[in-house]
């Protein structure tokens, strides 16, 4: 522990990559986990996350994912594991969502491929789905998911093969400037460094209580079926989402052997005040929404879930994220507030979190700055 660069505190996905990145760059690093390795009690989880282009939320975020389609394929590289599957995605809506609109938006400024299906062929997209008749779809054919805990596996992975220390189950009790330096003091002992990085998720606003960052917390749940008995529902290969009435509903296609669809809906859930009351438990009521798209959209499909699992969306106000430095404290950088759509961007939030730790700048993060430019004054 003697004569460490940087500690970072929480490896799930922001975490693992900053630290991969950092070993990567001979920085000597320190990585400190409350939980295990690829844990399921944060926001990392659920076996897969959606990964895509062509962005509904903000166009200025397409640069960023130009980036992490490229730090995704080296990390496959470098493990030799599959990590994204490139199905396509179709997402259905409107022709006037502004979801669908937003897409549009970005395939425009930054000239993405990516398919329009007017009403007669997105009615004809796939047998086992019923779109609804007024919906259109607009497929990216580069899309598709990312298996979610091999990824911060395969980060971590290769951290300590470039000399990088790991500890779970180590909670952080507290933090503080001494000198020039920073420590964390933990249950065991108090550890120095010439620099600290926050990603710590949902846990964020407990060790910067300070900044009043205003992120809220929430409950979502996430689901998986199977088809019905003697159903044709199989032949389904690409990811899918829809931008419904009561929210917008995405899936998965069953991989590796499984026989299982992932589906959930990409809506914060209930406010969590106290993260140790967080109800785990999956209840009845939490597949509420699910149940009639599953009736209307996709009657194929046994409504009665194989397998349920509950995570949490740390947002923000505008649901941009927050990547700084610490106000008071220049050796302390912090990422957060990634709003339920951040993992896909793990590998170069990560590498800018790098970047800033040696170089005190980061050109990607310039790009992406004017998104929250009173955020990211002490950078920009």
């Amino acid at each position: 522990m003697a004569n460490l660069d940087v500690i970072v505190l929480g490896l799930g996905g922001m975490g693992s990559s900053a630290i991969y990145h950092l070993a990567k760059k001979g920085v000597k690093v320190l990585g400190v986990e409350q939980f295990t390795e690829a844990h399921s009690l944060g926001s990392s989880h659920g076996k897969t996350r959606l990964i895509r282009k062509a962005y509904f939320e903000h166009p200025d975020y397409v640069p960023l994912l130009h980036r992490s389609y490229e730090l995704w394929e080296e990390l496959e590289k470098e493990s030799a594991q599959k990590l994204f599957h490139k199905t396509g995605l179709t997402i259905f809506g409107r022709p006037d969502s502004p979801i669908l609109m937003g897409i549009k938006n970005s395939r425009d400024k930054f000239q993405l491929t990516l398919n329009e299906l007017n009403l007669e062929q997105s009615q004809e997209w796939n047998s086992s789905f019923k779109i609804p008749n007024s919906f259109i779809g607009l497929q990216e054919p580069g899309a598709g998911f990312l298996e979610v805990e091999k990824c911060i596996s395969a980060h971590l992975k290769i951290a300590t093969q470039m000399g990088a220390q790991l500890r779970f189950e180590e909670s952080c009790l507290s933090w503080g400037i001494e000198g020039e330096k920073v420590w964390i003091q933990t249950k065991t002992e108090k550890i120095t460094a010439k620099k600290l990085v926050i990603t710590a998720g949902p846990w964020t606003s407990l060790l910067l209580k300070d900044l009043n960052l205003k992120l809220q917390i929430h409950r979502v749940t996430q689901f998986w079926f199977r088809k019905k008995d003697r159903s044709t529902v199989n032949h389904i290969k690409s990811c899918f989402a829809f931008d419904m009435p009561y929210g917008f509903v995405y899936g998965f296609p069953p991989y590796s052997g499984s026989r299982d669809f992932k589906i959930a809906i990409h809506k914060p859930g209930e406010k969590i005040r106290n993260l140790d009351k967080l109800d785990r438990k999956i209840k009845p009521q939490d597949i509420g929404e699910l149940i009639p798209f599953l009736s209307a959209v996709m009657p194929e499909i046994d409504p009665n879930p194989t397998e349920g699992s509950v995570c949490m969306y740390t947002m923000t106000p505008d649901e941009h994220f927050i990547i700084d430095r610490h106000p008071n404290f220049d050796q302390v950088l912090f990422a957060a507030g990634f709003s339920g759509h951040g993992f896909k961007f793990s590998p170069i939030v990560g590498r800018i979190l790098s970047e800033l730790v040696i170089d005190n700048s980061s050109k990607d993060l310039t790009r992406f700055i004017k998104l929250r430019p009173e955020v990211l004054s002490s950078i920009a």
